[in-house]
């Protein structure tokens, strides 16, 4: 699948994600889309082309929504279905949403560029 998307089959794959990627990739800004109907199957590559603009950025795909009922789901997604995927900051804090209605590429981008606002601040004042 590339270095920009990863597959979770379960919990324990998803955990690292949750907190700003495992130890090979580190501090990455994670957008996690849940499902696989028709509509992430639209959203996907437009997820990868932003992903693909900045390094430390990976989309993690999570097909199966028991991986995410078994590791707190709710604070991430919150309540229904409007939020198709989120994007987690370095800290692993839900920092942005992408909604069912706004699924192109710079909405994807837009959606990263929102949780790595405070990194960057960080990174022109050191």
């Amino acid at each position: 699948m590339g270095p920009w998307l990863i597959e979770v089959r379960t919990p324990t794959e998803l955990v690292p994600w949750l907190a700003g990627g495992p130890p090979d990739r580190p501090a990455s800004t994670v957008m996690l889309v849940r499902g696989d109907g028709p509509l992430v199957r639209v959203f996907l590559p437009n997820a990868l082309d932003a992903a693909k603009l900045e390094e430390r950025r990976a989309v993690v795909w999570i097909r199966n929504p028991g991986v995410l009922e078994a590791v707190r789901s709710g604070e991430i997604f919150g309540e229904g279905e409007w939020c198709l995927a989120v994007v987690l900051d370095v800290d692993g804090r839900t920092a942005a949403w992408v909604t069912n209605d706004r699924i192109g590429v710079e909405d994807a981008a837009f959606a990263f560029a929102e949780a790595e606002k405070d990194r960057k601040v960080v990174e022109i004042n050191v």
